[in-house]
Formats: C-alpha cells, structure tokens, sequence
C-alpha cells in the first residue's frame, strides 16, 4: 500500500511504526559510505516495531557513529475573518490546495522558518503564530512542526516557482486538500 494511502486510513500508532520504518529503510539504502573514511558500511535489520529499534551505524573501519537524518519543516494555516490560507503547489500534488510549508534553513529559528515561507510563498505577513502539533513525513525524512497563524497584512503575492495558486478559502468550501493522516489535513480543519 502506498504510504500516503496507509496515513489516510490507519491511526496515529500504526502510522508511526511505518513512517519509522520507511524513514529507517531510506536511510538504510542511502547510506551506502561511511563519510569520514570512505569505507562501505554494513547494512541494518530494520524492525520498526521494536521500542529500541537500532537508529545508528557505525563505521567498521573508523568507528564513526552514523544517524538517519531527519529535516525540520514547518507547515502553517493562516486565517483571515474566519477563511484559511491554502496553496497549490507547483512541484507536488498540483492538483490539491495545502497549507504553506517548507524546510528550516540553517540558523533559523522554527518561527522565523514559519514566517519567512509564508512571506516567500504568497507575500503576506503573519502574526498570531502557535504551535499545534508535529508528525513524521517520511519523504523521505521530514519532521513537520504544525503551526497556526493569524493574517497581519499585505496582498497575496505568489512565489511563481513555487505556487500556481493561493487564496482564503471559507472553512465549509474548501477546494480538495490533503487527506486524513497527514498534519496538513489536522491543520485544516481545525483538530491540533
């Protein structure tokens, strides 16, 4: 079953042992050299469901401690007189309206990440900003840190490269957007 299908229709903990073996698995297959040395390093067994499920590898050779990566995203509804922010990206999932998201960069704070996607994204200001929630999004090693934010000012301006489409959607006429299982979907409607 394909990942996005399994979040849609299976719960919290069921989803978190497959976003962690997916996420090992990736790792696994990635991760073929150690990157102090050189050397090849030994694949892992992989067993998601274990507690203390072995996270590391170790070089043969030098010793040197390896880690599965996982990259910090943000990801944000805005509201404005009781309507939500929602994109449509231009590289995935084209054909459904999400919130704004994006990766942390280097130095930042998670708030600034937050605020600077949304003005990046659709050129808007943001005020109001608070944490919701996080989920795991193996794809292939993200960790979503879930916001709320209230709309402070500008006109919506869109980030060509990025979006196709942005606009502040009624909470009861949505355009399609993600499905259950996914934090974009909780953001939505309002369940973190």
């Amino acid at each position: 079953m394909e990942l996005r299908e399994f979040f849609a229709t299976h719960g919290e903990e069921e989803n978190i042992v497959v976003a962690r073996h997916a996420a090992l698995e990736e790792w696994n297959k990635r991760l073929k050299f150690c990157s102090a040395c050189g050397e090849p390093l030994p694949p892992i067994n992989i067993d998601a469901n274990k507690q203390q499920a072995i996270n590391m590898r170790v070089c043969t050779s030098c010793g040197t401690q390896h880690f599965p990566r996982i990259e910090p995203c943000i990801i944000v509804v805005v509201q404005k007189e009781g309507k939500i922010l929602l994109a449509r990206h231009k590289q995935r999932n084209s054909n459904i309206y999400a919130c704004i998201a994006g990766f942390v960069e280097a130095g930042e704070s998670i708030e600034h990440a937050v605020r600077r996607e949304v003005r990046e994204e659709v050129g808007i200001e943001i005020t109001n900003l608070q944490y919701r929630g996080s989920q795991s999004w193996p794809f292939p090693d993200q960790l979503m840190l879930g916001f709320t934010a209230d709309y402070a000012s500008g006109e919506i301006t869109l980030q060509k490269e990025e979006i196709l489409d942005a606009a502040f959607f009624p909470k009861d006429d949505l355009p399609p957007h993600p499905r259950p299982g996914s934090i974009s979907y909780q953001l939505i409607h309002g369940l973190i």
